[in-house]
């Protein structure tokens, strides 16, 4: 029996638990050599049928340091998630893991500041770091010294302009008229997927309403259309701006929800944004 816990940021939807529970239940040690096993056990609690159903799977490890351990539905890991570690605050408030409005957080993708601003309704800034556009990042073979104009050849024999960089994990942005339309989740299923992503891609499909607001809708890889992206937010306001597209702060308004973002002077991105405790319950 596994007592876990569900939380959704804009939609993006997580279950958590402790790894020091998780570990013993599972027969393993805590830690890394454990990766395998807990990936395993994320596919299967990520899955609406055999499990809770979530986006994503979130451990909580306290040892030697606070650390975000996640996992896509389909078990793969992922340096990073910005809907998730704002859950992953809110999980830790709620369990009395961290008592104080500000600490870090070790990710794969380095360590992230986390900043309560409120408790009800909980809403938390984190510092999610600097933008990295050197191709070998997003795990691209090119010469070129970032990819903001990379041309992408399709399926049907067309090519399309995209631009991809590393936020707290891989991101492309396509910049398009429609996040509504019908062709997003086909076209964003074949960009994660394209040959030119050795570790495949997050696809963020964003339409600009004016200098300080877009609207997003993502492709996650490992999950497929999500309702929300955090980390993908701070990629389509990171690109918008290098464009000139928009303003260095900025709200991304998403199916059920939005996210505050700004780019600071020294090119650390800070993201804001709500976490909802959804249930707690016991998997058998």
């Amino acid at each position: 029996m596994y007592n876990i816990s569900k939380y959704h940021g804009c939609g993006n939807n997580f279950v958590i638990m402790q790894e020091a529970e998780l570990a013993e239940q599972l027969g393993v040690p805590c830690g890394e050599e454990s990766a395998g096993a807990y990936a395993k056990f994320a596919a299967r609690v990520c899955d609406e049928s055999v499990g809770v159903g979530a986006d994503g799977f979130i451990i909580v490890r306290t040892e030697p340091v606070l650390e975000m351990v996640f996992f896509n539905r389909d078990g793969s890991r992922a340096p990073m998630c910005g809907n998730g570690i704002r859950c992953f605050a809110h999980y830790c408030r709620d369990h009395k893991i961290r008592t104080g409005d500000a600490y870090p957080v070790k990710t794969l993708a380095g360590d992230m500041v986390v900043e309560v601003k409120s408790t009800d309704p909980f809403r938390v800034q984190i510092d999610m770091g600097c933008p990295i556009f050197d191709p070998a990042a997003v795990c691209v073979e090119s010469d070129a010294p970032d990819l903001l104009e990379l041309e992408l050849s399709l399926k049907d024999g067309n090519t399309l302009t995209v631009s991809s960089l590393f936020m707290g994990t891989i991101h492309t942005v396509l910049f398009v008229d429609d996040v509504e339309a019908d062709w997003i989740e086909t076209l964003g299923e074949e960009i994660c997927n394209a040959p030119t992503f050795a570790e495949k891609t997050n696809v963020n499909f964003v339409k600009v309403l004016d200098d300080h607001t877009l609207q997003m809708i993502t492709y996650e890889r490992g999950v497929g259309m999500t309702q929300a992206c955090g980390t993908g937010a701070c990629a389509s306001v990171v690109t918008a701006a290098r464009k000139g597209l928009c303003s260095k702060t900025a709200e991304v308004i998403l199916p059920l929800g939005s996210l505050k973002i700004e780019i600071k002077d020294d090119g650390h991105v800070m993201m804001e944004g709500p976490s909802v405790h959804v249930l707690e319950g016991k998997l058998y």
